[in-house]
């Protein structure tokens, strides 16, 4: 296992992968989930996690579960979640886009260095990188309709999935990808928000899942560019009230 402190290395990137699930006040049903992934992530240091706001629908964010380890044990116990961060009041360009749908999960500063067991991903200038157009894509997150709670047994639907990068969109935070898959095993992807994608061209990560659907054996995602999540980390890190930055987007020529 790669140790949390060798910052060299790049571990398996579905390693810092997790489900999103919740604890509830049912016996029976110690947990649910709605799908959605949670990425774990060590940048300047800090543990963050990384998701979609909309994979929380009813569920109260405070009972969020984030095990230590892609398939908990019985008895283990979630991370110590501090807050969930948000971009909000958008200006400008990014008025009307998906931005506010990226979530930030801060941990305690109790959490253990250690916790997710050197499992997490380095984000730094070497780990992570903008996708480009034909670029190989692989995405790696939880498959809802895979996924099944029936005590005492859980059985999480992980997924590994390739793409195209297929440039940006009209949404400057997010690029979309195309797949068609050969006797897919599955029917819909729901589940895959908020599950990285690595850039296998560029052997980076690059962006991460905003939503996604199938239409027969045929699938689109659409997920933000790690670009802007550096710079939403680097805020959540600062504790700043806002954020103003530009960027340039690469735009092919049709």
């Amino acid at each position: 296992m790669i140790s949390a402190q060798d910052t060299n290395a790049r571990p398996d990137f579905s390693l810092a992968v997790r489900p999103v699930f919740y604890q509830t006040d049912h016996d029976e049903f110690l947990y649910a989930t709605h799908g959605g992934t949670m990425f774990i992530v060590r940048f300047r240091g800090q543990l963050y996690g990384l998701t979609c706001k909309h994979v929380f629908r009813e569920f109260d964010p405070n009972t969020i579960f984030i095990a230590d380890e892609g398939h908990a044990k019985i008895g283990s116990k979630p991370a110590p979640v501090k807050t969930l961060c948000f971009p909000s009041s958008p200006k400008d360009g990014a008025v009307g886009t998906d931005v506010d749908d990226i979530c930030v999960v801060e941990f305690e500063e109790s959490i253990a260095p250690d916790f997710f067991k050197g499992t997490e991903y380095f984000v730094d200038d070497r780990t992570v990188a903008t996708s480009k157009v034909g670029h190989a894509l692989q995405v790696f997150g939880v498959l809802k309709e895979e996924t099944h709670i029936v005590p005492p047994e859980i059985n999480i639907g992980y997924g590994r999935l390739d793409f195209l990068d297929n440039g940006p969109t009209s949404d400057p935070f997010l690029r979309h990808a195309f797949s068609e898959f050969s006797e897919p095993q599955f029917e819909s992807v729901t589940g895959i928000s908020g599950s990285p994608v690595f850039d296998r061209s560029a052997k980076a990560l690059c962006e991460m899942v905003i939503r996604g659907g199938m239409n027969g054996n045929k699938c689109e995602i659409r997920y933000v560019d790690i670009f802007d999540i550096v710079r939403l980390l680097e805020s959540v890190g600062q504790h700043a009230h806002e954020s103003y930055y530009t960027k340039s987007i690469e735009r092919p020529l049709r």
